[in-house]
């Protein structure tokens, strides 16, 4: 057997250095040469070193190869071995929501929860030069400066309530980032944010499709930026990227269809409970002994249903329990509790929706952030009697908010906070809701998304006992565990 490490990414500014100090010329330096020598591998019998190596010297023909094998074949996942890291900064915290909820990307972005904020935001294209613009500018500079004022109120608070927990510098850090997270909720989605971008050709061209359809003007400008970065690097497998009129006409032919059908789909309820479980897999623990019987001992999952059926409880959490014993924290369970699913409905502020959509994996319908939910106050706010003018934030950004609104609802949500809400629905697996409620129901994790989260379990513990026996975050699975097996 042969291992050879093929490639890695590595800084682009380092790739310009080497050309630089070596005089390099052959235009070969991109991703393709390695997607088009790895498309060569089912019919060229040459070992993979030779095919690479070729691919190399051949750059053209590499490209050629490329556009057959990927758009004329259709072997879309052949540009998936072209890998591209971006640096995106200057961007609003409600554009990042549009690009990062694509599932096969990786992305690291600037907390608000560590860092503090200094102001900056993004002026909606719609709303600059327009006789908004003062006024925005006016209610985002009112914004920043309670955010300024709740953190210095709010630092104060916790450094007298865990004056325990400042004697150290990891201590004091960590308590100053609580009133930075908390100060955050009244800051506007359109502060500036940045972040790092790895993603693959393959759904970067996807993206890019998607992104050039948007109704946000700053997520269609990005779209434009990130391929004249690439394009020129990669022409053969960045290629498609105009929206289809799918894109571009599906929420109007939906938007339209459901107007018509107004009176068969009134809305009855306006309900806000935070987290309400909407429908879990039937007999969940039976189903989930089941995948287990049919991964470790044959028949078809007929049978294996049929016999898990005839299992007693404790039986079920006996053979159950054989598949989480010797776990630790940072062990996936495995895939059988996969066949186990859960859908909840939550209403969630942004700034718990901001670390939410990071759990990409699971299926989220998003609705869009609406006024009538109300807003989330922080508990701190209330302790130091800062509501009143956490409040008044709130009433001028949604007065504003009505207004854009009228004139240009494609920007609207610029005027909200992190507060405000929107509502989510979320189906997940066993196996994903293990992973969720390790890092959310942590000590460590955010107040609010861990409020979230602990409801979550609390409801798929009622659904699925068995399957959720071991559900924890990672600060509590040594307890849960020692109380699981004695």
């Amino acid at each position: 057997m042969d291992v050879v490490l093929a490639g890695y990414n590595i800084d682009a500014d380092i790739i310009k250095e080497l050309k630089k100090r070596s005089g390099w010329k052959d235009d070969n330096l991109t991703p393709e040469t390695l997607s088009a020598a790895y498309a060569r591998i089912s019919r060229d019998p040459s070992n993979i070193g030779e095919i690479r190596k070729k691919s190399r010297k051949e750059t053209d023909k590499a490209r050629r190869s490329n556009e057959t094998i990927i758009f004329g074949l259709g072997h879309a996942s052949v540009a998936e071995h072209a890998v591209f890291n971006f640096d995106i900064t200057g961007i609003s915290r409600l554009a990042v929501e549009e690009v990062q909820k694509y599932r096969l990307a990786s992305f690291t972005e600037k907390s608000q929860r560590y860092i503090k904020l200094d102001g900056d935001c993004v002026i909606p294209d719609e709303i600059a030069g327009t006789h908004l613009e003062p006024d925005f500018k006016e209610l985002i500079n009112f914004q920043n400066s309670v955010y300024f004022k709740l953190y210095d109120v709010l630092k104060g608070h916790f450094f007298e309530k865990f004056s325990d927990k400042i004697q150290t510098k990891s201590g004091k850090t960590m308590v100053e980032g609580w009133a930075k997270e908390d100060a955050r909720y009244v800051v506007s989605l359109a502060t500036h944010s940045q972040f790092g971008m790895t993603v693959n050709a393959r759904t970067l061209e996807h993206m890019l499709r998607r992104f050039r359809a948007s109704k946000i003007g700053e997520v269609r400008e990005l779209a434009q930026k990130i391929y004249d970065a690439v394009h020129p690097l990669s022409p053969s497998i960045i290629k498609y990227t105009d929206p289809s009129i799918y894109d571009t006409h599906r929420d109007i032919l939906v938007s339209n269809t459901i107007e018509k059908l107004r009176g068969k789909v009134a809305i009855d309820s306006w309900d806000q409970v935070p987290v309400k479980l909407v429908k879990t897999t039937k007999k969940a623990d039976t189903v989930l002994c089941a995948a287990i019987l049919y991964n470790y001992n044959g028949g078809d999952m007929e049978s294996c249903l049929g016999s898990a059926s005839r299992l007693t409880k404790k039986m079920k959490e006996e053979l159950i329990k054989s598949t989480l014993k010797n776990r630790e924290c940072w062990d996936r369970v495995e895939r059988a509790f996969e066949m186990v699913e859960f859908e909840y409905e939550l209403v969630v502020s942004a700034s718990n929706y901001a670390q939410l959509k990071r759990h990409r994996i699971s299926t989220q319908i998003v609705q869009d952030y609406d006024v009538f939910l109300n807003y989330t106050v922080p508990p701190s706010v209330v302790e130091t009697g800062m509501t009143p003018v956490f409040s008044e934030v709130m009433k001028r950004s949604g007065e504003f908010y009505d207004t854009i609104k009228k004139v240009y609802p494609s920007s609207k949500n610029y005027a909200l906070t992190n507060a405000h809400r929107r509502r989510v629905l979320l189906k997940l697996n066993a196996r994903e809701l293990y992973h969720f409620v390790s890092l959310r129901d942590d000590e460590h994790a955010q107040w609010d998304i861990r409020e979230t989260a602990s409801e979550m379990k609390k409801l798929a513990g009622k659904s699925a006992p068995l399957t959720t026996m071991m559900l924890s975050g990672k600060s509590d699975f040594v307890s849960c565990r020692n109380k699981i097996f004695n």
